[in-house]
């Protein structure tokens, strides 16, 4: 199942937020939601507008 990811803001570099794309209905995400980050291990917050599906995506493991 891909993985939702999201830009780092330190780095740049896509990573992975800790997701699923079934585990979450991006449409009707209610508000923020936070993971610590792959690329520079702080946590980061993000919405369902700044995240994309694995497929289309590469990132940081």
């Amino acid at each position: 199942m891909p993985r939702i990811v999201t830009t780092c803001p330190t780095t740049g570099q896509t990573v992975p937020t800790g997701y699923r794309s079934a585990d979450l209905d991006l449409e009707h995400l209610a508000g923020p939601m936070s993971f610590r980050c792959t690329a520079c291990e702080k946590v980061h917050a993000w919405t369902a507008t700044d995240v994309s599906i694995e497929a289309t995506a590469r990132f940081v493991a």
